[in-house]
């Protein structure tokens, strides 16, 4: 049976497909909170909430996998900080100079100079690229349903950079090739997340239990990472493990399942992205358009609410995909493509430095 290992072959995987998929469907679910609102039929809210979970799960499973394939092939850490800095920071600083300073002026509904002379317009742009995205620009959207949201999107962009941090700790201790010792780290970790959540009342506060559900999905990427040769890849397992993860999160308390409705989507992430071949692969030649959809979407949906309206959650979505996908292939051509090749770049400058 195969593993992953035996499956890495370069760049001829599914991520780059995969993860504009699950981009596509976190822009699906926002229109839905776009055109009903507070209206939302609540089984419908939990329904595309909790498959929204498993998107993000994925997103970040992913991040955990090929991070940690990236901390391993670098040379250094100032290598890995600045590829993690100019994979996500680049873009993010685009798009709010765009937000703040072109889309702002013409939907707002304050006067120019009141606008200007506010210090949340100024604010907006250093706080947004810090990965503090939630800021409100005075007058925008402020009669759309989800009054002044404007990228709420990027709320998960701080827990990402936040589990570079803990993979770069792992790696520094080299926790990444030692897997005796990872798997140590792992078994004192599940047991501290046992105990805050079960013993500890610690997962009510929201931002703490984000940063526990994500970490736990990116610390089951990197685990994939580690244990890479070990992971079989067949469609059985990957069906199994659907069917049983469904169960417990039908039948248990969702604290119970969690683990495992991670564990089991993080087999068919890697099932999904090694095993079906063909004509699949042809998508890596054209770009990773993934990040770009999902920073762009939510802007883009509060402007087609606000000028045109009337619109259904799928018709929003249908008008959003092509809208957010050309801005996504400019964002990766322009902006992110470019940035990424200045790491190399840096990394010699830096070494040419005299000590």
């Amino acid at each position: 049976m195969s593993t992953i290992s035996s499956l890495m072959d370069g760049r001829n995987n599914n991520f780059n497909l995969l993860r504009l998929l699950a981009a596509f469907f976190i822009a699906y679910y926002h229109c839905y909170f776009m055109v009903l609102g507070p209206a939302m039929d609540e089984k419908v809210y939990i329904g595309l909430y909790e498959l929204s979970q498993i998107a993000l799960n994925f997103f970040f499973i992913t991040s955990g996998f090929l991070i940690a394939l990236s901390f391993t092939r670098r040379a250094s850490l100032f290598s890995y900080c600045i590829a993690r800095i100019l994979r996500l920071i680049p873009g993010v600083f685009v798009l709010s100079l765009l937000i703040c300073f072109v889309m702002g002026p013409l939907v707002t509904n304050v006067s120019l100079s009141s606008y200007f002379t506010s210090f949340d317009t100024w604010v907006y742009v250093p706080l947004t690229t810090a990965l503090q995205p939630d800021r409100m620009l005075p007058g925008v959207f402020s009669e759309n349903i989800n009054q002044h949201e404007i990228d709420s999107a990027l709320w998960t962009l701080r827990y990402e950079m936040i589990c570079y941090v803990g993979l770069a700790a792992l790696g520094l201790l080299g926790l990444l090739t030692d897997r005796v010792k990872f798997g140590l780290v792992a078994l004192g970790l599940l047991v501290v997340f046992l105990l805050v959540t079960f013993l500890t009342p610690l997962r009510e506060i929201a931002a703490f239990n984000h940063l526990v559900h994500f970490g736990l999905s990116f610390f089951i990427g990197t685990m994939a990472f580690v244990y890479k040769d070990k992971v079989p890849l067949h469609w059985g397992i990957a069906a199994s493990s659907v069917v049983i993860a469904f169960l417990m999160y039908v039948y248990l308390p969702r604290s119970v399942a969690e683990p495992f409705v991670i564990l089991a989507t993080a087999y068919c992430v890697f099932w999904l992205a090694y095993v079906p071949r063909g004509f699949l692969l042809e998508f890596n030649k054209l770009g990773d358009y993934s990040y770009g959809v999902y920073i762009y979407h939510y802007p883009i949906e509060q402007l087609l609410m606000q000028f045109v309206g009337g619109y259904t959650p799928l018709t929003l979505f249908l008008t959003t995909l092509p809208l957010s996908l050309i801005c996504a292939v400019v964002s990766w051509t322009l902006i992110e493509k470019p940035s990424l090749a200045l790491v190399p770049k840096l990394k010699r400058t830096a070494v040419a430095q005299p000590g």
